[in-house]
C-alpha cells in the first residue's frame, strides 16, 4: 500500500500550522502596539494560510482516498488502513495527530488575540469618545443631536 504521499501532505499541514501558531502569538504585540499597517499584513497574511491549508487537505482527502481505492476499500477509514500498512499508518496517525493539537493550539490563540482585539478597540473608542464626545442632549425640537459616528475620523493612513 502507498500512503506516502498522504504523510507528506499531513507533514505539510502540520508544518503549516506550526509555523501559524508562532506567527499568531507573534500578533499579540501587534495588538498591544495598535499597528494597524502590520495587522492588516497579518490579515492577509492569515487569508494565505487559510487558502494553503485548504489545499493541502483536499490533497490529504484525495492522497488518501487513492490509497484506500489501491488497497481495494471502498470506504477508507485509518483503521482499515492501518490492517493492511500498520507501520505507515502508525505514522500517519502521529502526524495527524500533531495536526489536531496545533489547530486546538491556534484556536486558543485565536481567541486570546480575539479578546485582546476587542480590549483594544474598547480603548480606542474611549480614546475617540473623549476626544470628539457625542452629544447627549435634545434639541428645541426634541431630537437627539446628531454627528457622524466617533470612529468615522479615524484613518489608518496615519
Amino acid at each position: 500500500m502507498n500512503l506516502e504521499r498522504s504523510l507528506e501532505m499531513a507533514r505539510q499541514l502540520r508544518d503549516e500550522l506550526a509555523a501559524e501558531v508562532e506567527r499568531a502569538r507573534a500578533e499579540r504585540q501587534l495588538i498591544r502596539t495598535l499597528d494597524a499597517a502590520a495587522l492588516f499584513t497579518r490579515a492577509s497574511e492569515r487569508g494565505a494560510f487559510v487558502a494553503e491549508v485548504a489545499r493541502l487537505e483536499r490533497e490529504l482527502s484525495l492522497a488518501l482516498g487513492r490509497a484506500a481505492g489501491t488497497a481495494g476499500l471502498v470506504a477508507g477509514t485509518l483503521e482499515r488502513l492501518e490492517a493492511l500498512a500498520p507501520e505507515a499508518t502508525q505514522v500517519l496517525k502521529g502526524v495527524l495527530s500533531e495536526v489536531r493539537s496545533l489547530a486546538s493550539a491556534l484556536q486558543e490563540i485565536d481567541r486570546l488575540n480575539l479578546k485582546l482585539a476587542d480590549r483594544a478597540l474598547a480603548c480606542v473608542r474611549g480614546y475617540v469618545e473623549a476626544l470628539r464626545p457625542s452629544v447627549r442632549a435634545y434639541d428645541r425640537r426634541g431630537l437627539r443631536g446628531t454627528s457622524a459616528p466617533a470612529l468615522a475620523m479615524v484613518s489608518s493612513k496615519g
